[in-house]
């Protein structure tokens, strides 16, 4: 818990980090997922439907990406915005799947109109997909249309409440050379101006949670925070150059909030919450990484009217994105799944670190 025992939930709630319901925290965001968690198959898409209106950015830094419409919405260019952002698992494969999220979109009336096609409209789904192929009976099996489809009618029922685990995209995520099962996480930090910025990511990382020593990266933000957590030991480090570890991974996330940014100022959301993953992940944004940041602004709480006090707002959005997509990378791996040895699969932070994992768990 936090050092000062403060509930965070709530009318009237102090400021500061919040696990609680992650990126549900900011009103209207809703998301749905799809996959598949068995020994033979470990992948998933997560779909994310931003309230109407919203403003929408993204910054990659990845050195290998694998992404969808990411350049239609950057600033400056179409100014629709998005009817859903995907996360996905499959690498390049997984981006097929989102052509069901594209079409239930459709079924249900949402995208902008087709122009001279009367009643027909074109929905827009920027995605990016991290490397999980083979992790399962070595096959290569990304998520598929259907699944896409069956996670974007979840999201459009609106009854997900899951934000964390190994479900969607996350299901079968790995980080630190494959030696530490990820999945997906989120976190939310609210500010004292009264908006919320969280995050929501797949984590699966080439580079390492731990330290050389076994301990967190992120140990000094979670001290810095005020949460009083047991302290972690023995976390695998890198394995040798030459141990033959496949090196594909990556780190997807979409950063929100319910202030009301233009484009421009979300992308600015999203390039900031980079320095979160440089904070908890060592080495980050590598070759073999496709790292990518989706932005989703709501729009429910204006920005103050003075300029400079406005100002000093987005810096700390920027700022709160950071340290809300840092902890969400270690709320993945303390939430993923233990498996059946039989399985072949890496640990998980919570078999290793079972103390710590038990009372971060519990943040509200």
């Amino acid at each position: 818990m936090p050092s000062d025992s403060a509930d965070r939930s709530g009318p009237g709630a102090r400021f500061g980090p919040v696990r609680g319901r992650g990126i549900l925290e900011i009103p209207g965001i809703r998301l749905g997922h799809a996959g598949e968690l068995t020994e033979s198959r470990l992948t998933g898409i997560s779909t994310v439907l931003p309230p109407a209106g919203s403003s929408i950015g993204v910054d990659v830094r990845g050195g290998g990406p694998a992404t969808r419409e990411t350049d239609v919405i950057a600033p400056g260019t179409h100014s629709y915005g998005a009817d859903a952002i995907c996360l996905t698992g499959g690498s390049a494969f997984g981006l097929g799947a989102v052509s069901g999220v594209v079409d239930t979109l459709a079924e249900a009336g949402l995208g902008f109109p087709a122009p001279g096609v009367d009643g027909a409209v074109i929905p827009l789904a920027p995605s990016a997909a991290i490397f999980d192929l083979g992790r399962g009976d070595g096959s290569v099996a990304p998520p598929t249309p259907d699944e896409g489809a069956q996670a974007t009618r979840a999201a459009l029922s609106g009854r997900t409440t899951e934000v964390r685990g190994s479900v969607g995209a996350g299901t079968g995520a790995r980080s630190g050379f494959q030696s530490l099962r990820g999945g997906l996480g989120s976190f939310a930090v609210r500010l004292p101006s009264g908006s919320t910025v969280a995050a929501l990511v797949a984590a699966n990382s080439l580079g390492t949670i731990g330290t050389p020593a076994g301990g967190l990266w992120l140990a000094p933000l979670l001290r810095s925070v005020g949460f009083d957590l047991p302290t972690v030991h023995g976390l695998p480090t890198a394995p040798p150059a030459d141990s033959g570890t496949a090196a594909k991974n990556t780190t997807i996330a979409i950063v929100a909030t319910d202030a009301r940014l233009d484009p421009a100022q979300t992308t600015r959301m999203a390039s900031g919450a980079h320095a979160g993953i440089a904070r908890a992940v060592r080495p980050s944004h590598t070759l073999f990484d496709g790292d990518t940041v989706f932005g989703i602004a709501t729009g429910a709480k204006e920005l103050p009217a003075d300029r400079d006090t406005a100002t000093r707002e987005l810096v700390m959005i920027a700022a709160a994105a950071a340290d809300a997509l840092s902890l969400a990378i270690l709320d993945a791996h303390a939430s993923a799944t233990p498996v059946d040895d039989a399985w072949g699969q890496p640990p998980t932070l919570s078999e290793i670190a079972p103390d710590f994992t038990s009372a971060f768990t519990g943040l509200r």
